[in-house]
């Protein structure tokens, strides 16, 4: 008996739907760079502003302001250093992407038309 024709995946998974799968992935990697940006200055400068008091009570120091202390070379490369660290975390990672793994104990998930053949 033969086997019943169909065009199965073909209108489900066209070009141009993995392309807008693929820049829609990278427009929320990137919207989530600048995100996590923002959140590590805001964790940076409370961290000057402990270490800043910490300096003033603890070693007796004149207070330092942290505008000049987010300034100087150390502060900019830990700042640097952390929004490069958190970007290419969110770049290489699998976050934003919706491809989802169905293989249940080995066997490959088939679709409705595949496992009525």
């Amino acid at each position: 008996m033969a086997k019943r024709r169909h065009l199965g995946t073909i209108y489900e998974n066209y070009p141009a739907k993995s392309f807008e799968s693929w820049l829609l992935t990278i427009l929320f990697k990137i919207i989530m760079m600048v995100v996590t940006a923002v959140v590590w200055l805001g964790i940076f400068w409370v961290g000057i502003g402990i270490i800043d008091f910490l300096q003033v009570n603890l070693l007796n120091d004149k207070p330092t302001p942290l505008v000049q202390m987010f300034q100087s070379l150390p502060g900019q490369m830990v700042y640097w250093g952390g929004v490069i660290a958190s970007s290419l975390y969110i770049l290489f990672s699998k976050v934003g992407t919706r491809k989802k793994d169905f293989a249940y104990r080995g066997e490959k998930y088939k679709g409705i038309y595949e496992a009525n053949q």
